[in-house]
């Protein structure tokens, strides 16, 4: 994010976001906050990026919290309340967001977008530094309770300020034939570009300022991505009289995050879209081995006819001699007895074709157990597919897609994802649980993936508590927590919470989901099972109409 981009970034944030109440704060990496707002019209999301590549922009992915909060991140929901001002300094990239916290005391929260790691500053209403997301002890002593001091920011002309001594500047550096290295502020490759190009219609210096200063005093922006000599820049206005497509479409923040995510790697969409693609791979792949499994079980379904042949010829060897192709023989097995051909191997002798079909008979036999494993380890894992794919389908952050990841990848079925969206901290299963109370005060307690369902079944169910789940499809594990006191659950209890167990399933949409209902002590896991996998003994059922928490 160049000093345009980012004087435009802090005047567009000002005009949006002054005067809204900050609801939450969410540090999703180590040098990531999002800070969600309410404007009193809308919800926004403004997320600084002290790391890599500094920025910040309002962001429309979905950011949840992780399980524990780190420092700086619970220092700012302590602090502050109310959003009244955000500003740039005049010469570097430096942002101020001006906060009322509570009784009415002040915080600046400086953000510095410069070096090779940005910062966030927390500063008191006396100018010392209350806490900050980077510490340092260099040149710059930045600790708390040290008063904050701007770094040495070289003087060089404004743009919005001296257009006369700007156009100046400007004019020299076209006459040394490089424009970019003017003495001004702020300023960009991507923005002498676009005055170079407005230079060759015909268009004055002074002109030309004076357009710049008119789009940064309104806020009047239309985004712009231009590609000049190999390189790429982004710019807040056009100055050529050429819009680029992105002007029609795109705001200054979603120019921005749409740029960050092609560089830096897959964006929540584009994972999506792959772990989808993974899935429905492996589904079709399963759909063949069943067809292959049954293919092969119809084929030796009955062993015992090899044994019996084996036997037929065993009592006929002086009918046959090598050579032959089939001998009709007595099938004194059947009543009455009814001549069958049987089909011989030529190169074979009469009594090795008959231990021929012995070895067909044992084979068989073997082969009907090893079919009928074959058969119940591949519904299971279609079942946890099936539990997978509603896991992906109701996804609403980058952690609930990163469970999802790691259940693709510890599946094999997955490499190891790169990017922003590649590595996240792992987050405690009862910390993802959804949570509610029934009628009768009873807790409720379900999963949203594989995994805490599987920790629901397995952990948070008692052997007295209720369970239950969606007959016949994916879907949530539910926990009805009432232990020696089920005998006090009323019927509206258990309807309740069947209710929830059919709308965090895959009939979430049906308008009646019929619902197992069991006691704990009747659901286990079986040896080797994959996660959330279960059997239940004795249950029974009820119907249901779907329901959901309030987003």
């Amino acid at each position: 994010m160049d000093s345009v981009l980012f004087h435009a970034m802090a005047i567009e944030l000002n005009r949006k976001l002054s005067r809204s109440r900050l609801d939450k704060v969410v540090q999703t990496g180590a040098g990531t906050l999002v800070l969600k707002f309410w404007t009193g019209q809308e919800k926004l999301q403004l997320l600084f990026k002290a790391e890599g590549k500094s920025s910040f922009y309002l962001t429309r992915e979905s950011h949840s919290a992780p399980a524990k909060p780190p420092r700086i991140c619970q220092l700012l929901r302590a602090r502050l309340r109310n959003l009244l001002e955000v500003r740039a300094e005049p010469f570097d990239r430096i942002a101020h967001f001006i906060f009322l916290g509570p009784e009415k005391a002040r915080y600046d929260l400086i953000f510095e977008a410069f070096g090779p790691q940005g910062n966030l500053i927390l500063v008191d209403e006396g100018g010392r530094i209350v806490d900050l997301l980077y510490r340092q002890e260099n040149k710059r002593k930045l600790l708390p309770g040290e008063i904050y001091e701007l770094p040495q920011q070289k003087q060089r002309i404004s743009l919005f300020n001296n257009i006369v001594a700007a156009a100046s500047a400007l004019q020299q550096a076209e006459q040394d034939s490089d424009l970019s290295r003017a003495d001004v502020a702020p300023f960009s490759p991507a923005l002498a570009y676009e005055i170079a190009q407005a230079r060759q219609t015909g268009q004055s210096f002074d002109a030309i300022l004076t357009r710049v200063k008119d789009v940064f005093a309104s806020g009047s922006f239309s985004p712009q991505k231009r590609t000049w000599d190999d390189q790429t820049g982004l710019l807040p206005l056009s100055l050529a009289g050429q819009d680029s497509p992105e002007a029609a479409l795109q705001d200054l923040s979603l120019l921005i995050e749409t740029s960050l995510s092609e560089e830096d790697g897959e964006s929540v969409k584009d994972l999506t879209a792959r772990l989808s693609a993974v899935i429905s791979k492996q589904r079709k792949r399963l759909a063949k081995r069943l067809e292959h499994i049954s293919a092969e079980s119809e084929r030796q379904a009955d062993p015992e006819r090899f044994r019996i042949i084996g036997d037929l010829l065993l009592a006929n060897l002086h009918l046959f001699k090598r050579g032959t192709d089939s001998v009709d023989v007595e099938d004194y097995y059947q009543s009455p007895a009814v001549t069958v051909t049987v089909e011989l191997e030529k190169k074979a002798t009469p009594q090795e074709n008959a231990e021929r079909y012995f070895k067909l008979y044992r084979k068989a036999k073997r082969s009907g157990d090893h079919h009928a494993r074959r058969l119940q380890n591949t519904q299971e894992e279609q079942e946890w597919l099936d539990q997978v794919k509603l896991s992906l389908e109701e996804a609403v952050s980058g952690d609930d897609l990163y469970q999802v990841q790691l259940e693709l990848e510890t599946a094999g079925m997955l490499k190891q994802t790169k990017g922003q969206l590649g590595r996240r901290q792992v987050v405690k299963p009862k910390d993802q649980l959804y949570k509610a109370v029934s009628p009768g005060g009873w807790q409720l307690l379900w999963g949203k993936n594989s995994r805490t369902n599987d920790y629901v079944s397995r952990h948070m169910t008692g052997p007295k508590d209720l369970w239950f789940h969606a007959k016949g499809m994916p879907g949530s594990h539910l926990a009805l927590k009432c232990g020696d006191s089920v005998d006090k659950v009323s019927e509206e209890d258990v309807y309740y919470a069947a209710s929830f167990a059919a709308g965090y399933s895959k009939g979430r949409d049906d308008s009646k989901v019929e619902v197992i209902v069991a006691k704990g002590r009747d659901v286990k896991k079986p040896k080797a099972a994959r996660p959330g996998l279960v059997t239940v003994d004795s249950y029974h059922t009820v119907i249901v109409a779907p329901a959901r928490l309030p987003e």
